[in-house]
């Protein structure tokens, strides 16, 4: 490996670090990771069709509050590097990458749990004194140890990869296990889609799920008419059975909102009241969206998004706060513990902006009034973007995206590279602007909009993950039970050509709701994985499965 690409590896794979940790531009899955490495060592087309795959068996893998799964960036960029410098067949180089992602969680858990952790105690020195500069330094300063958890095990691996004694310690792998593993990698993707339906869970609209399964199974239907089968489905399901909902909740809107908190009623009457001397404008707010874009970089395991969340309201606090002894204390307000997720944040900070703009014109709003929006906001607003974004649109996006991919087409990482950045950006923004607008009445739009929006997009997401289980989950039982001569010929009848007359990819269906109930009972997915990693070493080695 020349010296150039050793740079542009480490450059891309810190690329991938820092994705890992701000989940933004998704920069850490394995479609876009794996083409970054690709596009470093001079081989796009390997590194793609590595990261597609690699993306299928890592669509589940999610960042839930304090859960941490495997690590993504780090699967992406080994099952790149193997297969390119170590010149692995890619089914061997996922399992080889998928061990080193687990590592990789260790490594990230570390590293929040006290690198981070230090760092922020710094910042709250800089909030103490008012130093908002000293604030951003120390938020970006994470991103040093993210960057390098990444580069360092994939240049390691590179290094070693490229040796020829290695390479060779590689090639004599026994078949058997090799085979296997290539094997296994083929219905490995079972354990991320049974994960997505863990996390969606809505048991009533599980019947989607099979209409996406059947019509995949009996039809060449490509990935982007799945797509538009769920959205079409999904707007029947809207407009016959939500549509009419929303009138009757429109009418009692008025009650529910009474049936709110006391202090948010009172916070909302001082905001319709405020004569504001100093006023927040569209410049301050996009000085907050661009500032939204690393939002989530120093999330650590004591105060989680604390000083993402002071780091990105910094530029109104210093608008509307022009003394250090009002800006050190509305710093250390928003130092104080909160965790939501990170593209549905711009709801709270708008709506903070509102009450913090009052604050500031001697409005009767005080520091608890505005920890407690904080807090009222953080966990229907977490409950409605894991889901959403996480369990529906990065998959769905991505998958697609990786469908196109497998064959090294370019277009599959830059599609859903450009289709997921779109939705985020657009929530970023409008939901800042529009909360801002709408203050405290936020939390009653959220509660009534939140069901309806997770079933209607459930529905997509259970119809495109059923049509995904049959098409790109591999299983085949060559067991031949009998043979028989027809017109002079000898047929052999085995398991698999039984069972496909039953109904075609019968197995991907019970491997998925197996996995889906082995999750349910709190079986960790990497045991999961590992399972089935051995299920197709031995599978292979008996010539059950092939």
């Amino acid at each position: 490996m020349t010296i150039t690409k050793f740079i542009l590896l480490f450059v891309v794979t810190s690329i991938s670090g820092i994705g890992a940790a701000t989940e933004e531009y998704q920069t850490h899955r394995p479609l876009i990771a794996s083409t970054l490495v690709g596009l470093a060592l001079g081989d796009i087309k390997s590194g793609v069709m590595a990261g597609a795959s690699m993306e299928l068996v890592a669509l589940g893998w999610m960042t839930i509050g304090a859960s941490v799964p495997p690590d993504p960036a780090l699967a992406g960029t080994i099952a790149a590097i193997l297969t390119i410098i170590g010149k692995q067949n890619i089914g061997i180089s996922i399992s080889i990458a998928i061990p080193v992602a687990v590592a990789g969680q260790i490594l990230q858990i570390v590293q929040k749990s006290t690198i981070d952790v230090i760092i922020m105690h710094w910042a709250d020195k800089f909030a103490e004194r008012g130093n908002t500069a000293g604030i951003t330094a120390m938020h970006f300063l994470t991103g040093i140890p993210s960057a390098l958890r990444v580069a360092v095990p994939s240049l390691m691996v590179a290094y070693f990869a490229n040796v020829s004694y290695v390479q060779i310690m590689l090639n004599k792998i026994p078949k058997p296990i090799t085979s296997g593993l290539q094997v296994a990698s083929g219905f490995l993707v079972v354990v991320g889609y049974a994960m997505i339906m863990q996390l969606l869970n809505i048991k009533e609209l599980l019947p989607f799920f099979f209409i996406g399964f059947l019509a995949t199974t009996f039809s060449n239907i490509t990935l982007v008419g799945l797509a538009i089968l769920g959205g079409s489905l999904a707007a029947i399901y809207y407009f016959y059975f939500i549509k009419d909902d929303n009138r009757s909740t429109g009418r009692s809107r008025r009650a529910k909102t009474a049936d709110l908190n006391s202090d948010a009623v009172n916070v909302e009457n001082e905001l319709n009241e405020k004569k504001e001397s100093i006023k927040l404008n569209r410049k301050d707010f996009m000085k907050v969206f661009w500032r939204m874009q690393f939002y989530q970089l120093s999330w650590n395991y004591e105060r989680m998004q604390n000083l993402c969340y002071c780091y990105s309201l910094i530029p109104v606090l210093k608008k509307l706060y022009k003394t250090k002894e009002d800006l050190s204390k509305a710093l250390k307000r928003h130092m104080e513990y909160f965790n939501t997720h990170q593209f549905t944040v711009p709801v709270v900070l708008g709506v903070n902006a509102a009450m913090e703009e009052a604050m500031a014109n001697d409005e009767k709003i005080d520091n608890e009034m505005i920890t407690g929006i904080k807090v009222a906001l953080m966990g229907p607003l977490a409950g409605l973007g894991d889901p959403v974004f996480w369990g529906i649109l990065r998959p769905m996006t991505a998958a697609i995206g990786a469908g196109i991919a497998l064959g090294g087409n370019i277009a599959g990482p830059i599609i859903f590279f450009v289709i997921i950045n779109i939705i985020r950006l657009i929530m970023r923004y409008y939901g800042l602007i529009i909360s801002y607008n709408q203050g405290v009445n936020m939390m009653t739009s959220i509660k009534d909009i939140m069901p309806k929006i997770m079933k209607t997009v459930t529905v997509l997401a259970y119809t495109v993950m059923g049509g995904l289980v049959a098409k790109w989950t591999v299983i085949n039982v060559p067991i031949r039970l009998y043979s028989y001569k027809s017109n002079g010929k000898l047929i052999t009848v085995t398991v698999q050509q039984q069972l496909d007359a039953i109904m075609p990819n019968i197995l991907p269906l019970c491997f998925t709701f197996l996995i889906y109930y082995l999750l349910r009972k709190k079986v960790p997915p990497v045991l999961c994985i590992i399972g089935l990693m051995i299920l197709g070493i031995i599978g292979y080695s008996f010539g059950i499965i092939k």
